[in-house]
């Protein structure tokens, strides 16, 4: 298992992955009815506006997982809003009312507003990551080396702190962020737990 930059040949791979694993690691077809939604709005535009926060785990050519990341949160919604959700004005419109029991309704209000999803905490952890392995890929060491090659390239690039939410139900996923070294954040959200590392000291 090799982590490595994503390359532009490695789009359609990141988007069937996060479609495969978006539901706490299931896939998202049994909850939405247009699976590629999640990834419209989790992996796609990371790769179109911040390419060089994001990395794949490749084993024998094939890419089983990836991390993708925004250096300042605010400013990547402010760039998703004009270069990202236009593309999706014909295909997938955004709807005036969003129904709270449709996962398919709610990501498509995230699509088109993505402020929706302005987390707690940027003065701290400005930030944040989206990070996504199939089954094959886990427990063999590539989550860790996607997270720490990641917070490498923020800390690089003068990130004070990146976080990330989790399902609160998703107690694996928050063993696994414990043990890339993040910490619990306080949150109001009864849904979603959030955690967040300090970088450049």
């Amino acid at each position: 298992m090799i982590v490595r930059s994503w390359r532009p040949g490695d789009a359609r791979a990141v988007h069937r992955i996060c479609v495969q694993t978006g539901d706490a690691g299931d896939p998202v077809h049994p909850i939405l009815d247009d699976p590629d939604l999640v990834a419209y709005v989790f992996a796609d535009p990371y790769l179109l506006l911040q390419p060089e926060l994001a990395f794949v785990a490749e084993s024998g050519g094939t890419v089983l997982g990836y991390v993708v990341a925004a250096l300042h949160t605010e400013e990547f919604y402010a760039r998703w809003q004009f270069e990202w959700a236009p593309r999706f004005a014909a295909t997938h419109p955004a709807s005036r009312r969003v129904d709270a029991g449709s996962a398919d309704s709610q990501l498509r209000a995230f699509l088109h507003r993505p402020r929706l999803m302005v987390p707690p905490h940027l003065d701290r952890y400005p930030s944040h990551l989206h990070i996504n392995l199939l089954p094959g890929a886990r427990r063999r060491g590539a989550g860790k080396q996607l997270m720490h090659a990641l917070f490498r390239q923020l800390a690089r690039a003068g990130s004070p702190g990146v976080q990330l939410g989790v399902r609160v139900d998703n107690t694996r996923a928050q063993a696994f962020y414990r043990a890339t070294g993040m910490s619990r954040l306080a949150s109001d959200d009864r849904a979603e737990v959030r955690f967040g590392l300090p970088l450049n000291g």
